[in-house]
C-alpha cells in the first residue's frame, strides 16, 4: 500500500538531498538547484496516484489561476502546485550561503 503524500517529508527530502550534493561538490550554484529541484517534481508527478495524493495534500482542486498556465492534467496540476510549494517554503537563500561556503574552503 502506498503512503499518502506529506508535504512537510517532501521538502524535507528535497531539502536535504541538495545539501548532500552541495556536499560531495555535484552542486555549485543556483542553477543547478533548480535543476535539482525541476528533476526532484518531475519523478515526484509520474504516477497518477500519487499526483491525485500530492494534488488531495496540497489542495490543489482548480485547473485555473495558476502563474505557470492552466495544467492539462491531473499530473500537471500536481505539478504545478509542488512548484508553487517548494517555491514558496524552500529556504534558497540557506543553500546558495551552503555553496558559498563550500567553494571558500
Amino acid at each position: 500500500m502506498r503512503n499518502e503524500f506529506n508535504k512537510y517529508q517532501f521538502l524535507r527530502d528535497l531539502n536535504e538531498g541538495i545539501k548532500a550534493e552541495i556536499e560531495a561538490g555535484n552542486i555549485t550554484d543556483e542553477y543547478q538547484i533548480q535543476e535539482y529541484i525541476d528533476s526532484d517534481l518531475d519523478n515526484a508527478v509520474i504516477y497518477y496516484a500519487d499526483c491525485f495524493e500530492i494534488c488531495k495534500e496540497l489542495n490543489a482542486t482548480s485547473f485555473e489561476g495558476w502563474d505557470m498556465g492552466e495544467p492539462k492534467d491531473i499530473c500537471q496540476l500536481a505539478y504545478f502546485a509542488l512548484y508553487e510549494e517548494v517555491n514558496n517554503e524552500l529556504d534558497r537563500q540557506e543553500l546558495i550561503e551552503l555553496i558559498e561556503q563550500k567553494a571558500e574552503n
